[in-house]
Order: structure tokens, then sequence, then C-alpha cells
């Protein structure tokens, strides 16, 4: 019998809507995936990945209860001081458990987001206007705290209505992550 530690040592952040899909806003969850997003979920433990769920700054903006409650907005209605402030608070938490599993010799291969979504988007966000390229509040201010730490992580958007390019775009990265192993060995 071996001592050996055999986790796994790749991380990726998943938004928190990827597994629990009840705290998204009520009316957009209509894919045939009620819990959770089954493709993008399915692929990921395939490949024995670490996954760190990141926190929702929508559902706890003016409380979880409420935010458990609230409808479908615009980026326009959360693009505020007081939402922002949430933001920040929970992009420092991220950012800490990303530095943290760094320093121990761990490799985050991505950060994944949900397009459309108005913390969450990597690409792609809903606006009064309709749709335009723009991240979400949540992903810009993690992704700009994490450039001024040095720090250079994949973003990658996942959008439920093309599942299967977000699939290969996942897949992309695993490859990646392969080819890196392979030249440290």
């Amino acid at each position: 019998m071996t001592n050996e530690d055999m986790r796994s040592k790749k991380f990726i952040f998943i938004p928190f809507c990827l597994i629990c899909q009840a705290f998204q806003a009520r009316g957009i969850v209509r894919y045939g995936w009620h819990g959770t997003i089954k493709p993008i979920m399915e692929e990921l433990i395939k490949q024995d990945i670490n996954l760190v769920q990141m926190p929702c700054p929508e559902s706890k903006f003016g409380g979880y209860e409420k935010g458990l409650k609230r409808g479908p907005n615009s980026i326009e209605t959360y693009d505020t001081p007081a939402f922002r402030q949430i933001c920040e608070e929970l992009a420092i938490e991220t950012i800490d458990k990303i530095k943290a599993i760094l320093s121990n010799g761990y490799e985050v291969i991505a950060i994944l987001g949900i397009e459309y979504s108005p913390s969450c988007a990597v690409n792609y966000q809903y606006t009064n206007k309709g749709t335009i390229h723009r991240q979400g509040i949540f992903i810009e201010i993690l992704r700009t705290a994490l450039e001024k730490e040095g720090i250079e992580i994949p973003f990658v958007g996942i959008n439920r209505r093309g599942i299967k390019k977000s699939l290969i775009e996942i897949k992309k990265l695993f490859d990646k992550s392969k080819q890196s192993t392979l030249k440290l060995s």
C-alpha cells in the first residue's frame, strides 16, 4: 500500500449557478438542465478537476432570500456602487483562494463564467439596447484584480444556447494543460 497523495493538482473556478441553477434569475432556466448545466459539469467531472464554486453576487445583493426570488435584469440594473462593492469583496475572496492554490504548487486551468449574466459574463451581455460585447461586473472586477496581482488565468464563457461551442473551448483548456504538464515532466 502506498502513502502517495493522489489528489488532482488542477483547479477550475466555476460560477455559482453552474451547479446550482436555482440561484439564477427566475424564468431563465429553460434548457432541460434544472439543477446543473449538465454537459459542462459532466465534462469537468470526467477530467478529475477540482471545482471551486465562486460566490453569486446577484443573489447576495439585497440578501439571499431576495436574491432567490429575483427576475432577470440587464447589466444596467446592477451597475451601481453598492453592487460593485459586493463584487469587489467577492473578487478578493476568490483571489485569496487562487493565490493559496497557486502557492501550493497547484494549477488553475481556467475561470468559467456564464455568458449574458450581469455578473459573470466573459464576453456577451444583455443590455436595455440588446446584446453587446461586455463582461459581467464580477468578472470585470475579478479580471482587473488578477492583472494587478500579475496572475494570468484564462477566462471561458459558457453560453447555454451554444453549449457545444462552450464544450469545445473547455476541452481545449484541458489539452493545453496536459501539454504543459508533459513539458514539465
